[in-house]
């Protein structure tokens, strides 16, 4: 069974590099999913712990190449 590890974090779903990040994972045929985004979409009208952060995880068998794509980000 493969394993998920988190590749990045962020504090909300408007952050640029978000979204550039999930772009750039698509177009290097790196499947990820993304942790919580619907969650901290909606915060301002609900009630959600403000600790939760956007994550984006990938398959382990990916992580060096992924990791390449969130320094070229940073």
């Amino acid at each position: 069974m493969k394993r998920l590890v988190t590749i990045a974090e962020f504090n909300n779903t408007l952050d640029l590099r978000l979204s550039l990040l999930k772009d750039m994972l698509t177009q290097a045929q790196i499947p990820y999913i993304v942790v919580n985004e619907n969650a901290r979409a909606v915060e301002p009208y609900i009630v959600s712990p403000s600790n939760e952060s956007v994550e984006v995880k990938i398959y382990e068998d990916k992580l060096e190449e992924a990791k390449e794509i969130v320094k070229s980000i940073q």
